[in-house]
Parts: structure tokens; sequence; C-alpha cells
């Protein structure tokens, strides 16, 4: 068996994962039955999770005041969570169990985009290979709410580098290009220009405050919402005026 085992690994690096992964769940799925005093374990949980959640308030406070010093202990602890959870993740989605869940998300996705230009000159020798830019924009939303999120979540990114004055002016070099491709994807019907613009803001020192994807989003769809909101103002105008016609044609006819 552990040679069988080995030629798995060595051969066919799926199928030993799936008999790893079968394994490793069937013995931590038994222990409860073969060791039932590792339900004693779970007592203490309840008195545990109280104390935690009575001290969130607390440790809330001392992490906004202490800021500038667990700022790094912070980013430090957010990479380790990053990079583990990535690594969890892959192992997990190269098991049976978590590829079959990934085919059952990721498949209608891939069929809507198989059904887009730029997905079929990706898959197919239909055309040239589209740029990074026609790639986002055929993944990026085209709605008003999913637009405004991803603008304020490109502003929210390319501000973050006041966080760490030194260090974030040099990830702003490698944020503006990629801000520069989301903004373009994102509004260059409307703005063609705006894409040039979010390049420079990002590049230029002390300009990230400037926030060029929320800008574009109101370019394309303020006027709109200007517009709808003053119809309705004026629709709540000339109901208002016939309920006052109408109150006062009854009190005349009381009269």
């Amino acid at each position: 068996k552990r040679l069988l085992i080995l030629y798995h690994l060595h051969h066919h690096p799926i199928n030993a994962v799936d008999i790893i992964s079968d394994n490793t769940v069937g013995f931590v799925s038994d222990i409860p039955k073969n060791v039932p005093a590792v339900k004693l374990l779970l007592v203490p949980t309840v008195p545990l999770a109280t104390v935690a959640v009575a001290a969130l308030p607390i440790l809330g406070g001392v992490l906004i005041i202490g800021i500038p010093f667990f700022l790094p202990i912070l980013l430090i602890v957010l990479t380790l969570g990053l990079s583990l959870g990535a690594i969890g993740s892959s192992v997990y989605f190269s098991t049976r169990e978590g590829r079959t869940r990934i085919q059952h998300i990721a498949e209608p996705s891939y069929q809507t985009f198989l059904m887009t230009k730029t997905g079929q000159r990706i898959v197919y020798d239909v055309g040239p290979r589209p740029s990074p830019q026609s790639l986002a924009h055929a993944v990026l939303p085209s709605d008003m709410i999913g637009k405004l999120i991803v603008s304020l979540v490109i502003d929210a990114i390319g501000s973050a580098s006041y966080l760490i004055p030194l260090a974030g002016e040099g990830f702003d070099l490698t944020w503006a290009p990629v801000s520069m491709i989301l903004v373009g994807a994102l509004y260059d019907d409307v703005m063609p220009n705006l894409k040039y613009i979010a390049l420079i803001e990002e590049l230029l020192p002390f300009t990230d405050f400037i926030p060029s994807a929320t800008l574009g989003w109101l370019k394309e769809f303020a006027p709109s919402i200007i517009d709808e909101a003053r119809g309705r103002m004026g629709d709540a105008k000339r109901v208002g005026r016939r309920e006052r016609d109408a109150l006062a044609n009854l009190h005349l006819s009381r009269q």
C-alpha cells in the first residue's frame, strides 16, 4: 500500500491528493467516535467566546489609539494570513471535493465569459489576443452599483499609501499601471483620458487623494441620477398641486 501511494505521488499528483485527503478526512471525522473525551474540549469554548465578544470594543479602542505602532504588526499578520489562506485554498481546491465545488462555481462564469468577444479571442484563434484592458472590461461589472463599488475599492487602494508614508509611494509605482488599466476598462467609453489622469495621480507624490475612478462614475451616472431626481421632484410637485386644487375645490363646494 505504501509503494502504491508513493507511485501515485510520483506519477499522479491529483490522485495522490485525493488519497491523502480521503484518509485524513476519515481519520479526523472518526476522532469523536474513537476518543469521546475530545468532546469535553467544547466545554470551555462558550465562556471563552463570551469573553472574546465582550473584549472586542476594548481591543478596537486600543488598536485605534495605537494604530501607528500596531500598523507594521497588522501588515505582517495580514500578509501571513493571506499567505496561509492562499496555501490552504490551493490545498483544498486540489482535493476531490474542492475541485467539484469550484467547478460548480466557475462553470457559469466561464460560459458567460466564453460568450464575449474577449473570451473567444483567448480560447479560440479568431483574432488578435486581447489587451489587459479588454480582459478587465470583460470581467468588471457594467451596472451602476457594481461600478461604484469597484471604483471606491480602486480609490481606496490608491489612497492606502498614506498609511505608510515612505513605503506607500513605492507601492504607488506598482499600483499606477494597474489603476490605469482598471479605470480605462471601466470608463474609457465615457472619459477616454481618465486612465491617464489615474496613472499620473498615482505616480506623482501627494496626489493619491484624487478619486479618479469615482470621478469617472460621477461623469457616467450623475447626470442620469440628477435627471431622475428632477423628474421625481416634478412629479411630486404636480401631485401636490393637484391635491391642493382638489382640497380647494372641495372647500368651495362645501361653502
